[in-house]
């Protein structure tokens, strides 16, 4: 757990239509901190990844699917959460996330995709402080586990070791908390 006097904002990946960011801002809210939310707002690209069965045998469906128009999305945090602690980052993530610097106290992902959730965690796990929490709802995938449990991604790509992740393969709602302590970093 990151406490409370460690820099770090909360991002989400994958906004989709509003319901967890509305959920998130007011949990960002009680934690006194800033939620980022990045997402195209067009529904997810263009892909050929081969998403046939999910762990638990079913069958996953993107195309068409989770898109959030940004005013929308905008209009039901404002009713739903807490708008004022939110900040919204429209575009592709590889087009959207290098750029991005701050420290983030907790990642969560929602990104359905192999290549989206490479992303993500190429850019943004790198900026988690120790101790900080990084989440995937897609951890019934096995496209994304793979990701997930590749040493060399991890090596090569997001350039740390690869963390510890409680139920890859086994749970949609997977998670790793960065190794270290913040207060370490801090003091350090």
């Amino acid at each position: 757990m990151v406490p409370p006097d460690t820099e770090g904002c909360k991002v989400e990946a994958g906004a989709c239509k509003d319901g967890s960011t509305a959920k998130f801002s007011i949990a960002t809210r009680l934690a006194n901190r800033e939620l980022v939310a990045f997402d195209s707002f067009e529904g997810i690209p263009e892909h050929d990844e081969p998403h046939d069965k999910n762990i638990f045998g079913g069958a996953p469906s993107f195309e068409g699917n989770y898109r959030g128009a940004l005013e929308e999305v905008k209009a039901n945090v404002a009713r739903y959460g807490q708008i004022d602690v939110c900040s919204f980052v429209q575009g592709w993530f590889e087009e959207t996330m290098p750029s991005f610097s701050r420290p983030i106290a907790a990642i969560y992902l929602d990104v359905d995709l192999a290549a989206s959730t490479r992303t993500c965690l190429k850019y943004l796990y790198p900026l988690l402080v120790p101790g900080g929490a990084l989440y995937s709802q897609d951890g019934h995938l096995p496209l994304v586990i793979d990701v997930f449990s590749s040493n060399t991604f991890w090596h090569h790509e997001v350039g740390l070791a690869q963390p510890h992740i409680e139920g890859l393969g086994i749970r949609k709602l997977i998670w790793a908390t960065k190794p270290g302590h913040a207060r370490e970093q801090v003091a350090g």
